[in-house]
């Protein structure tokens, strides 16, 4: 599994909001299959959010353009 620490506390609130976006564009079929995508994809979430500063409405266009631009299926 992933051998990448992070060291940080986030209420459940916001780390089941992470876990949803997460979810939700992994599962997209332009995001790439590949394990490494999804765990650095994971790792992209936890330190742009670091502070626990994730909030869906206000990040969620963010969050997905930049996954569609890093992560996305080559063509």
């Amino acid at each position: 599994m992933c051998s990448y620490t992070h060291y940080g506390a986030f209420d459940p609130e916001e780390l089941g909001a992470l876990q949803s976006v997460f979810d939700e564009l992994t599962a997209q079929p332009w995001f790439a299959a590949s394990d490494e995508a999804r765990e650095s994809f994971a790792r992209y979430l936890f330190d742009t959010f670091a502070d626990a500063t994730f909030d869906p409405a206000k990040h969620r266009f963010v969050v997905e353009s930049s996954a569609r631009m890093f992560y996305a299926k080559e063509t």
